[in-house]
């Protein structure tokens, strides 16, 4: 079986599977609230590489199989993620990036490369620039500085959905996040996938409803020429909601940036193209 065919088998049941490791978390606490963490490879530079907004931990397996052998690969799952703890404070993208801050403090990691995907890459811009002594290098995953009416409806419409239906809130993310060679494969085996969505505790969607309100607060165009370290922005060919004009937008505005299009691709690329991503991503810190 291909990794293509595969990965939907994996998918939302390795999220869900995550609720089995309540008794062994590693966590970290930060303004009252515990952040999940965890560790592999455990040698060479460290590289942190932050979720997209519906993601846990165990969806980069595949990217980070190799990625493991040479860096040390620390995972967490955002404050409202799947196993961080949930909050009803207020925060933001800065939050997040407090916390990541911590989170390497914690860690004895004076510094480190930052990869992230989609609202991991807006948390991942947003802490170089209130921490530019701790980021490497940044690697932007089909991310956004800002929002186009589009974008912004979308967002709203999963996060209406998170709270009402779960299995409608999956349906409306599937179109936006996969490529349509991807759908035509897998999408019989993502449907099923919606038993284990509905499956979650209600505090998961409650917390992506919030995720989503700090996301639809972002506007960093005007500030993200002052990002220092060198970036790379990968982007997916086929993403239709971050698409590539808001790619465009950071590599004419980033310094020392480099943009770079991943071919048949949607907008979980580290999904559909995990290797292909990895390899960027390595090529990229070497």
């Amino acid at each position: 079986m291909s990794q293509l065919q595969a990965e939907p088998a994996w998918l939302w049941d390795a999220m869900c599977s995550n609720i089995e490791k309540e008794l062994f978390m590693n966590k970290v606490k930060f303004q009252d609230v515990e952040i999940y963490y965890e560790l592999q490879g455990e040698s060479g530079e460290p590289v942190f590489f932050l979720n997209g907004i519906a993601m846990s931990v165990s969806h980069w397996n595949p990217l980070i199989s190799q990625l493991k052998k040479k860096y040390t690969i620390v995972l967490h799952d955002f404050r409202d993620q799947l196993l961080s703890e949930k909050t009803d404070i207020p925060y933001s993208l800065e939050t997040h990036a407090d916390d990541l801050e911590h989170l390497m403090e914690k860690l004895d990691f004076e510094s480190a490369h930052i990869v992230g995907t989609s609202y991991g890459s807006e948390v991942g811009m947003t802490f170089a620039l209130k921490y530019p002594h701790r980021c490497k290098s940044l690697t932007i995953i089909d991310g956004v500085s800002e929002l186009d009416s589009v974008l912004e409806t979308a967002v709203d419409s999963w996060k209406s959905a998170a709270l009402v239906d779960p299995r409608v809130f999956y349906r409306t993310l599937i179109p936006w996040n996969y490529s349509p060679a991807y759908l035509k494969k897998n999408l019989a085996a993502l449907r099923k996938r919606e038993e284990k969505i509905a499956q979650l505790p209600i505090d998961f969607f409650q917390g992506f409803a919030r995720l989503c309100d700090a996301f639809l607060e972002i506007n960093l165009t005007s500030i993200i020429h002052k990002i220092q370290c060198p970036v790379l922005i990968l982007i997916g060919e086929l993403d239709i909601l971050k698409h590539k004009a808001f790619s465009d937008i950071m590599a004419r505005e980033i310094p020392h940036s480099r943009l770079i299009v991943i071919p048949d691709a949607g907008h979980a690329v580290v999904i559909e193209k995990p290797a292909e991503t990895a390899g960027q991503v390595e090529s990229f810190i070497n």
